[in-house]
């Protein structure tokens, strides 16, 4: 009984949720319907606050790359985008102790973006190991993907 109780609770569980993930060696997006930009950018950023990162810089590069576009008289590309770079002193000295070049990873960073079809995405470049045996790139991955779908939840 128990475990047809769990299966249903899981099965529930992803009929909510209203966001298609997508993912190769190089990044990871999660494309989300039916939810608005400021929303789903403010609620990253709680996450991001919650889960005890700081925010570094937050950048506007739907405007800057729209100015770009309207001066070389082109079409824009996103309606808006946001880049997120984030940190957490306690993350950054396990990636430091585990090798110091990790220190290029930060701020780690995070991008938030509606395209001109009215699309939302939220996604990051994965990181990789600077040397055989790096483990931290992997927990880097998993902890900014358990950031972005806790905030869409």
């Amino acid at each position: 009984m128990i475990k047809i109780i769990l299966l249903f609770s899981t099965f529930f569980c992803f009929i909510e949720a209203n966001y298609k993930i997508i993912e190769n060696e190089n990044i990871f997006i999660i494309k989300t319907d039916n939810r608005d930009f400021q929303e789903i950018l403010l609620k990253l950023k709680d996450e991001i606050n919650f889960e005890g990162f700081t925010i570094v810089y937050e950048l506007n590069l739907a405007k800057s790359t729209n100015e770009v576009a309207a001066l070389l008289e082109k079409k824009g590309v996103l309606k808006e985008g946001i880049n997120l770079g984030i940190c957490k002193s306690s993350f950054t000295f396990q990636m430091v102790e585990e090798n110091p070049n990790n220190i290029n990873y930060c701020p780690l960073g995070l991008s938030v973006y509606k395209n001109s079809k009215n699309e939302n995405f939220i996604s990051y470049k994965k990181y990789k190991a600077f040397k055989s045996g790096d483990k931290i790139a992997d927990k880097i991955n998993e902890r900014l993907k358990n950031l972005i779908i806790k905030s869409l939840d």
